[in-house]
């Protein structure tokens, strides 16, 4: 190595460089979205038939049933929704493989999807906060539209981020320095994602949620751990 080529800091853009300043940022942002969307299920576990089609107003009931939990579900959905869209967003800029293009579509993708579910998510709120009683056929229909909107953001986002997903990690190669594990991993999490988005008109789609949704959390965690904590080797110069 010369004493130039040692006095020369590697240029920022290299294929595979991670910033270490934005992956941790992106660390942050991933594990908030891994714990706001595991606590927004854990709040409707006693609310029957939750963002499936078969039995919408069984859900409406549920929620009504259950208000202060309603709430605090939607909340932990909108907050881990928004930090899931600010961690691709950052996965983005942080890292730079060969494939930046198929990157930053595959992010891009998975923040939109998420953006539009944080929005869709506020859906069950107005629900049970404009149409308490839901007795009369004009206040069931309405919330019946409401969860149905719900519904289809939330189908929306699982067809966005299965594809994000796919694309970002078939963007990784061994010099991104994410653990093939890992890469993985986000491809299977996206493909079993895909199906999901019937979910707006299938239970059986729906139920696929039980399989994808603990997977792409899983891989989120481990991107954030194992993913953007390492930092490819770099060659030595002769």
């Amino acid at each position: 190595m010369t004493g130039r080529d040692a006095a020369t800091p590697s240029p920022a853009g290299v294929a595979g460089e991670t910033d270490p300043s934005v992956g941790r940022a992106a660390r942050v942002a991933g594990l908030a979205a891994v714990t706001g969307n595991v606590l927004g299920v854990a709040f409707l576990r006693d609310v029957p038939s939750p963002y499936r089609p078969g039995d919408v107003p069984a859900w409406f009931r549920g929620l009504l049933a259950q208000p202060v939990a309603a709430q605090l579900s939607a909340w932990c959905f909108v907050v881990g929704l928004v930090a899931l869209a600010v961690f691709f967003v950052l996965v983005a800029v942080a890292v730079r493989p060969a494939s930046r293009g198929t990157l930053l579509a595959g992010a891009g993708l998975a923040a939109i999807g998420a953006a539009v579910n944080a929005v869709g998510s506020v859906a069950p709120l107005a629900a049970i906060r404009f149409l308490q009683d839901g007795g009369d056929p004009s206040s069931a229909a309405a919330a019946k539209a409401l969860l149905g909107l719900a519904l289809m953001t939330d189908a929306s986002f699982n067809l966005l981020l299965g594809l994000g997903l796919v694309a970002l990690n078939l963007s990784l190669g061994r010099g991104s320095g994410w653990p093939a594990w890992v890469r993985a991993l986000g491809v299977v999490a996206g493909l079993v994602s895909l199906p999901v988005a019937g979910q707006s008109v299938s239970d059986g789609f729906a139920r696929l949620l039980l399989l994808s949704g603990p997977l792409w959390l899983v891989w989120i965690g481990a991107a954030a751990v194992a993913g953007l904590w390492q930092r490819p080797p770099t060659p030595a110069t002769l």
